[in-house]
């Protein structure tokens, strides 16, 4: 077992956040180190990366018709 102390936010830190469930499990990814170096510099990657998931869904019509209004909002 580790010494290190286990972290306080353990039983909250990945709770729902907004209005749309989340999938109970996170969804991972690796990439390139000079990628992943971009990434890591974000101020809030998390975001980012969902809007860019979202972003590449709606390009290739592949997003559910719930969020289109929030893509139409962005194009404006």
């Amino acid at each position: 077992m580790s010494d290190k102390a286990l972290r306080r936010d353990c039983l909250t830190r990945f709770q729902q956040q907004g209005e749309v469930a989340m999938a109970v499990r996170p969804l991972c990814v690796r990439l390139p180190e000079d990628i992943d170096a971009l990434m890591r510099e974000k101020e809030n990657r998390t975001a980012w990366l969902r809007d860019a998931i979202m972003e590449k869904l709606w390009r290739e019509g592949h997003l559910p018709e719930r969020y289109q209004d929030l893509m139409d909002e962005e194009a404006d």
